[in-house]
């Protein structure tokens, strides 16, 4: 009876043994299982930035130029950033000990991360071309160009093609030593020239307007076309292997292709035409100077609200940047807490003329003073609501919804700005930014008083549009 009992024993704890045996691999083919389809499902990855549609433009209304972009893919015109904003953040980060307004903008790059900034100096025989990532503020490289006249960046900022008096053409590559190119051209004029978009050629004209194609890596002309159009120019080398051609004697716009050696017309306007590196979109200036811009493959026009246009500058489009690199973050602005005035004309037809309305961040709209007269001695007051530093102001006059109301009202010509700390500033509102040179203001507010107006042409009513502290 004793040794039945252990053989049931044993029969009964190999049976439990399996038992857990078999559990464990089926826990462990389970585990595996999960693991494997854990692995298999697809991440979910973010979502891609989309690339803005930046628009670089020079602006002059006889006054102080004016660079800046704007994006384009906002139609108001509302979306823009004074290139100064960006030198300025970029000077300030390099923290070197020389003038700020020694330097001017060369190039972007094609991706719009990086900038070419030349500094330039009576002082120095030379230019200084710096570079600098626009995601960090940081400087990549700087290097020098012997000549200070004639120097062209690549579209990747890499490269540099630069020229004497007698258009003998030279060559650097990311700023090391330079090669000599020789007499490129005819010797008969100095045609700068335009690079590929991969940077390892560029094209210019010679002087039978005929088109040369040189590669860098070759150091040789490996292609010449026949262009068939006086008075030629390459504003630009596209994607699509097209030049993008314009006949000053004709007044007209081409592409050319470089391959087959086929144009094509593609509008009547050479005005500063500009296209977006992806063949997308063209911007130029009509026959009125107006800004323009078009979708190439339906041919359709884009509309779009110049605000700087509206306020009686001329503009030119200059180069299109299509990027996701944050480039607002360049355009400071000190926010107001409370804004009240002396007086406000009062909403007509739907329009509100609100003391709010100066920084609300529409151009279109504004603080329109509500007395009889032309508002000498009306005023505004921005309360900041804390103590603030100001370096300076940017203001855009006058009723800027349109050009037509631009005109029709009043301007302010000269204003008196008082803040906390009892310091008070006497201004002749001939710019559009107006910086605190000597020292930055410190002012918990700023109260704008009207001593001088530009007179409308049709109404007494003195606006401003939009007001930013920086």
């Amino acid at each position: 009876m004793m040794q039945i009992n252990k053989i049931a024993l044993l029969v009964l704890i190999f049976s439990i043994l399996g038992g857990c045996i078999q559990s464990n691999e089926g826990q462990k083919a389970q585990e595996q299982n999960e693991n494997h389809a854990a692995v298999s499902q697809p991440k979910k990855l973010p979502p891609a930035k989309r690339p803005i549609n930046w628009l670089l433009f020079e602006a002059e209304n006889g006054n102080m130029p004016v660079d800046y972009l704007a994006d384009m893919d906002d139609p108001t015109g509302n979306t823009y950033i004074e290139l100064d904003d960006i030198i300025d953040e970029l000077y300030v980060s390099e923290g070197e000990a020389y003038p700020e307004n020694e330097l001017y903008l060369e190039e972007f790059s094609d991706d719009g991360r990086r900038i070419a900034l030349c500094r330039e100096s009576q002082d120095l025989d030379y230019l200084i071309i710096k570079i600098f990532d626009l995601s960090t503020t940081k400087k990549i490289t700087e290097f020098k160009v012997p000549n200070r006249d004639y120097a062209v960046m690549s579209p990747d900022l890499r490269k540099c093609v630069y020229t004497d008096d007698a258009a003998f053409f030279y060559y650097m590559n990311q700023g090391q030593e330079t090669k000599a190119l020789g007499h490129l051209n005819d010797g008969h004029y100095l045609v700068l020239p335009v690079f590929s978009p991969d940077s390892n050629q560029f094209a210019l004209v010679n002087s039978n307007h005929n088109i040369l194609i040189y590669d860098l890596s070759k150091n040789k002309l490996i292609q010449q076309i026949k262009s068939g159009l006086d008075g030629i120019q390459i504003e630009q080398w596209l994607y699509n292997d097209n030049l993008l051609l314009s006949s000053y004697d004709l007044d007209k716009t081409y592409l050319l292709n470089i391959r087959t050696g086929e144009k094509r017309l593609l509008m009547k306007a050479t005005n500063s035409p500009v296209i977006t590196s992806d063949n997308h979109r063209v911007a130029y200036l009509n026959s009125k100077g107006e800004m323009q811009q078009r979708d190439i493959p339906t041919g359709l026009p884009i509309k779009y609200s110049n605000l700087f246009h509206r306020i009686g500058y001329n503009v030119s489009p200059t180069q299109w940047i299509q990027t996701t690199t944050d480039l607002m973050k360049y355009r400071k602005s000190i926010p107001a807490r409370k804004i009240i005035a002396s007086s406000t004309l009062p909403d007509q037809t739907g329009n509100s003329y609100a003391a709010q309305n100066i920084m609300d961040g529409d151009t279109s709209t504004a603080w329109c003073e509500g007395v009889k007269g032309d508002g000498i001695g009306e005023w505004i007051k921005i309360d900041f609501g804390s103590m603030q530093e100001l370096k300076g102001f940017e203001l855009f006059n006058g009723l800027a919804k349109s050009s037509k109301d631009f005109q029709a009202n009043n301007r302010v010509k000269r204003m008196k700005l008082e803040f906390s700390n009892g310091q008070t500033r006497v201004i002749d509102n001939d710019f559009i930014s107006n910086e605190f040179l000597d020292n930055p203001i410190h002012t918990s507010f700023v109260k704008i008083t009207i001593e001088a107006v530009e007179r409308g042409s049709k109404y007494h009513d003195t606006c401003m549009s939009e007001i930013r502290f920086f």
